[in-house]
């Protein structure tokens, strides 16, 4: 399965790394998953581009509005796991992006 994943911030700078730290941990794995890293504007732009998007903890109160507009291309929406995101564990995010990918195709 591949699967296009996107984890947002308000800018784009958290992200970033923890995107690489997921996208590090999807290589390692085998996994043909691509991780981006954006701010949630950016999104608002691109959004049909990805099959499931995450939220920092630190913009969890925009989580209705990103899923105002992911729901349009239907693509699940949920906030990074507050202790994964804390220490940066890239497996454990890795593991619910593939878990919201499920969830999106089981839906379709």
């Amino acid at each position: 399965m591949s699967i296009h994943a996107v984890i947002l911030c308000s800018w784009g700078a958290t992200s970033s790394s923890l995107a690489k730290k997921v996208s590090d941990e999807a290589k390692k794995q085998g996994l043909d998953i691509v991780v981006d890293a954006g701010g949630t504007g950016e999104f608002k732009k691109n959004a049909e581009k990805y099959d499931v998007a995450l939220l920092e903890p630190q913009v969890r109160h925009l989580k209705k509005e990103i899923e105002g507009i992911a729901s349009k291309y239907n693509i699940p929406v949920d906030v990074v796991d507050m202790q994964a995101f804390a220490v940066m564990d890239g497996k454990k995010i890795l593991d619910q992006i593939i878990n919201l990918a499920n969830k999106k195709g089981s839906a379709q």
